[in-house]
């Protein structure tokens, strides 16, 4: 397998200039430990069978090829972590997606197959994994790295083409098609810091004064780890801010008894008591509304039963898996727009996935909506 190594900005101007309008293979390397940002540390590339492995960390400012794959057919496999990247660096998802492992599973070989597996599968070529715990910021990159790292990208238009043609002969292209789209949608919405209490455990346990408080940390806790590129617990443990809303410690010498770690304290503490303080002289009818448990509505477990028969159905009839037409998270999040929104509210909030798309058309319109 030939492939190149790019190192300099001079040889990143002259490799771009070579990208025309034909499918572009990506994957990217990464480490993300202590940090909300993932860390680049290589991105490979292929097109038209030429090979590059791109060195960020070496050229520094990769911008000029973030700009040339723009409205590009980009495919990649299983692609949710490496279009976090692209969007962190590309500031945008502008491409057209086609995602290896989406087709996979349009094709019935499993909701997740992995990219070993499918390249097992539609090239009877077994890949070594050997490299995938590397850390792929460290700099030398040994010859055994670097090929790994080039196999990532040297098959993924070729199965692509199986996939396609077995797609069309399944007459599933359309589906295929707009569930990558809905993948780039999802990837670009923003999480508003308002709601990232609404990602937490345990709060149908807590009142509503709880809640306000809660939910005030919880966007101090996102907005800190942002601006300080910290992993989001390292900030604050999930379970510490639960604690911090239910016992509203008013002192230091609270937060202790509480068990929070001492760099929460040292670090934090004077902050998590100001927000605590200023949540407390709020009025209440600004406080969220209480938190219902799906699964504490009289009607949850006979209509989960129902609702995952009909789409068992459904899978067995268009040979599909049944986590990819409705997962239990896509049915919990059908039946909260259902049960918990009144009609007005529901006017104005997003379609649930299992009422757009091809889902509604498989299945979705036979549930009430």
């Amino acid at each position: 397998m030939q492939f190149e190594m790019i190192t300099t900005q001079e040889k990143l101007i002259e490799y771009v200039a070579t990208l025309d309008s034909s499918p572009i293979s990506l994957d990217t390397e990464f480490v993300r430990t202590r940090t909300f940002f993932a860390n680049l540390g290589l991105l490979q590339v292929s097109q038209n069978k030429r090979i590059v492995l791109i060195d960020p960390i070496s050229i520094g400012d990769i911008t000029l090829f973030w700009q040339a794959i723009d409205n590009k057919p980009c495919i990649l496999h299983a692609s949710s972590e490496d279009l976090e990247i692209i969007k962190q660096q590309k500031g945008d998802l502008n491409i057209k997606l086609f995602d290896t492992q989406v087709a996979c599973a349009f094709l019935n070989h499993g909701n997740s197959l992995g990219y070993a597996k499918m390249v097992e599968l539609m090239e009877g070529i077994v890949l070594d994994k050997g490299e995938s715990r590397t850390d792929w910021c460290a700099r030398p990159l040994s010859e055994k790295q670097q090929h790994y790292a080039a196999a990532d990208v040297l098959y993924l238009q070729p199965s692509l083409e199986v996939l396609q043609v077995q797609l069309a002969e399944k007459k599933m292209t359309d589906f295929f098609e707009q569930e990558c789209q809905m993948i780039l949608d999802q990837k670009m919405k923003q999480q508003k810091p308002d709601n990232a209490y609404k990602a937490l455990d345990n709060l149908f346990k807590l009142d509503r004064h709880s809640l306000a408080i809660i939910k005030a940390l919880a966007k101090w806790r996102l907005e800190t780890a942002q601006a300080r590129n910290l992993a989001i617990n390292f900030v604050v443990k999930a379970e510490h801010l639960w604690l911090l809303a239910y016992y509203q410690p008013s002192s230091l010498s609270d937060l202790k008894r509480l068990n929070l770690l001492p760099n929460e304290i040292r670090i934090h503490g004077e902050n998590i008591l100001s927000i605590i303080k200023e949540v407390n002289s709020q009025a209440p009818d600004t406080y969220p509304a209480l938190i219902s448990r799906l699964v504490d509505f009289p009607d949850y477990k006979k209509t989960l039963k129902s609702m995952r028969d009909k789409i068992k159905e459904c899978a067995e009839k268009y040979e599909l898996p049944v986590e990819l037409i409705a997962s239990k998270r896509i049915i919990n999040e059908y039946l909260s727009w259902s049960w918990k929104l009144n009609d007005e509210q529901r006017q104005t909030a997003s379609k649930p996935k299992l009422l757009t798309g091809w889902r509604y058309e498989l299945i979705g319109h036979q549930f009430k909506h």
